[in-house]
């Protein structure tokens, strides 16, 4: 497999307080162009009703083009190393117990890829969606250091309802209570205005009618953390060999 590597202000902000940063909206648009790509780590938890859970990280690339994101490279290790190349509509997979008998390294099928950029389904590479999440921010103030760049912390709250509106194809047929959820998140950012840290979590309510609908233990949330690094990092995403590659063609329907 060929892998190459080679400012949003709060209103009424102390301006002594935190440092300007760049506008992250065009910040991360200036970044999707063909050959240039970032580095991510994503740590996942979650509770489904007996108790937060958090996973072994999944680490790799994410490249862009055409200002979206093209392909992802990502090794799950909560799942023993299993590799995943993702390209446009098809998979290539790698699982280092072995794939084929005929020993092929890779199988490859259709596969509607998660091409994504961001944490939960808060999307980084929107402009609309990351515009609507920062509109929601109450507080920001210096913070840590990450990948060798001081960052600032946004964070706020936005419910369900509120991310359906720039992201539409998320909202359900018929809205339950689940609308009015909220949804916390946190963004570190550099002065450049790229995001060195995302965090997005939610949980279902306490009073919900659908608590503990998926086992009738008790509440269910999610979280994810993902550390971005390299921005603008050289990259190529391209497909195994096809000599080490079997390929899977599901029957059409």
């Amino acid at each position: 497999m060929a892998l190459a590597l080679a400012g949003f202000a709060l209103p009424g902000a102390p301006a002594s307080s935190v440092a300007a940063v760049g506008d992250p909206v065009a910040a991360i648009q200036h970044q999707l162009v063909k050959g240039r790509g970032v580095r991510v780590v994503v740590y996942n938890t979650s509770n489904n009703g007996d108790g937060w859970r958090r996973f072994k990280p999944t680490k790799g690339v994410v490249g862009f083009g055409d200002g979206k994101v093209m392909a992802t490279d990502l090794v799950d290790h909560q799942m023993q190393g299993v590799r995943d190349i993702c390209i446009g509509k098809r998979i290539w997979q790698y699982k280092p117990w072995g794939n084929d008998p005929k020993g092929k390294k890779w199988v490859t099928y259709p596969w509607k890829c998660d091409l994504r950029l961001g944490a939960g389904d808060l999307r980084l590479d929107k402009p609309a969606v990351l515009a609507a999440v920062l509109s929601t921010a109450t507080s920001e103030r210096p913070s840590g250091t990450y990948d060798s760049v001081s960052t600032t912390l946004h964070q706020g709250v936005m419910t369900f309802r509120q991310l359906w509106e720039v992201r539409p194809e998320l909202r359900p047929k018929r809205e339950d209570e689940s609308s009015s959820w909220p949804i916390e998140w946190r963004l570190w950012i550099g002065k450049d205005g790229l995001v060195r840290r995302a965090w997005v979590t939610w949980r279902e309510s306490d009073q919900s009618s659908l608590k503990g609908a998926t086992n009738g233990q008790g509440w269910f949330g999610f979280a994810e953390d993902i550390r971005y690094s390299g921005w603008g990092t050289k990259l190529t995403i391209k497909p195994p060999p096809p000599t080490q590659t079997t390929a899977i063609n599901f029957p059409k329907h």
